[in-house]
């Protein structure tokens, strides 16, 4: 009777043993993601700033004071022309 005793608690307690493991494993496949995802998201994280600098820079660089009076001058006609040279034949 404790023989059969003892095996049934050595057994209960390689199941749980084994269940155990197996959500060891389970929760360190979860950890590794966790951080893989976490990387990613710095990567993309800083993309972004670098595209938000770009995009930032853009908009000074086109919304510039001098930017916008070429612009002006462009589209009212306003450049100034280079005058026009006259040559007088003498003979």
């Amino acid at each position: 009777m404790i023989k059969k005793r003892l095996l049934f608690f050595i057994t209960m307690l390689v199941i749980f043993m084994f269940f155990h493991s197996m959500e060891k494993i389970k929760l360190s496949w979860e950890i590794r993601t966790l951080h893989n995802n976490y990387e990613n998201l710095q990567i993309e994280n800083a993309n972004l700033k670098d595209i938000n600098l770009k995009l930032i820079t853009q908009f000074h660089v086109e919304n510039s004071p001098a930017n916008i009076e070429m612009l002006a001058k462009d589209e009212l006609g306003m450049k100034k022309k280079k005058p026009n040279k006259i040559y007088i034949n003498e003979e």
